[in-house]
């Protein structure tokens, strides 16, 4: 067991937690901040070589991986923060933070564990999802997709940066989405709809992926006539959504909305005293 008491312990090193440690620390608390994965969170992990256009101060835009290192140096050069590549197994009330490694203590808790990719939950995916079988949820090594038939799932930014991203690698993109428009920004939407690279199917489900060792084909289906295709592709790319990290405080008592996102009122306090709530967690 660890005996400190910090002054504020964050749940969570992506960049809800980090900017909450620099605010913190800012007012002098002693700040501890936990990160069981990769520091940086889904911009580390999903977009690391993506450059973001509309980041606020960075008129030319910033890669997500040169932000996230000016967000780790500003954290950790300042006296007031800790951090820890430690992962959080349990929060308990009281200030209580158990990981695997240790138990600590803080008069204010806040959770940024932030968000997962979504998965689609249909026959073959957890059978290929790992390992580089040909299941994915995003595209960080692009060259992995040099010279493949790839097909994309789903109708918002993520996939429609995909298939973008893919173009001048993929020799075929395919993507389907179940809705008959896309939610994308509409500057990409219309990229990808003048591009003779990009096959598109609305209206069209994923129901199945098959293959012996890694993925050989997928059955869709269109959603309103219900005719079924088989397509060969190599890899499937399944940006589906995203869903909540919130098993660790399942026994809080925390309020959610019913997709799992915490509830907050206007200065980021959940309804258990003492614990707060930030960033892609938060409804």
């Amino acid at each position: 067991m660890n005996e400190d008491m910090w002054d504020v312990i964050i749940v969570g090193g992506g960049p809800a937690g980090l900017t909450t440690a620099i605010m913190c620390a800012n007012r002098m608390l002693k700040c501890l901040v936990l990160e069981g994965g990769k520091w940086g969170g889904l911009p580390a992990i999903m977009y690391p070589s993506k450059i973001i256009p509309n980041y606020p101060g960075f008129p030319d835009g910033i890669s997500g991986i040169e932000l996230i290192r000016r967000w780790i140096k500003q954290a950790k050069e300042n006296p007031y923060v800790t951090m820890k590549r430690e992962r959080v197994i349990k929060i308990e009330k009281g200030g209580i933070v158990k990981t695997e490694e240790n138990e600590y203590h803080g008069k204010t808790l806040v959770i940024a564990t932030g968000t997962r990719p979504r998965e689609l939950g249909i026959p073959g995916e957890t059978l290929f999802n790992r390992g580089d079988k040909g299941v994915y949820y995003y595209v960080t090594h692009r060259e992995k997709f040099i010279g493949d038939k790839v097909l994309v799932v789903g109708g918002g930014d993520t996939a429609v940066d995909a298939a973008l991203d893919l173009v001048d690698l993929a020799d075929e993109i395919t993507i389907v989405h179940r809705r008959d428009r896309f939610r994308a920004l509409d500057e990409n939407v219309k990229k990808m709809e003048e591009s003779k690279k990009i096959n598109i199917m609305l209206n069209t489900e994923v129901e199945e992926i098959k293959g012996r060792d890694k993925v050989e084909e997928v059955v869709l289906v269109n959603n309103k006539t219900g005719e079924k295709t088989v397509l060969s592709v190599d890899k499937v790319v399944l940006a589906v959504g995203l869903k909540p990290n919130t098993e660790m405080f399942a026994e809080l008592g925390i309020k959610t909305d019913d997709r799992g996102y915490i509830i907050t009122d206007n200065m980021q306090r959940t309804n258990v005293e003492g614990i707060f709530a930030v960033g892609d967690i938060v409804k």
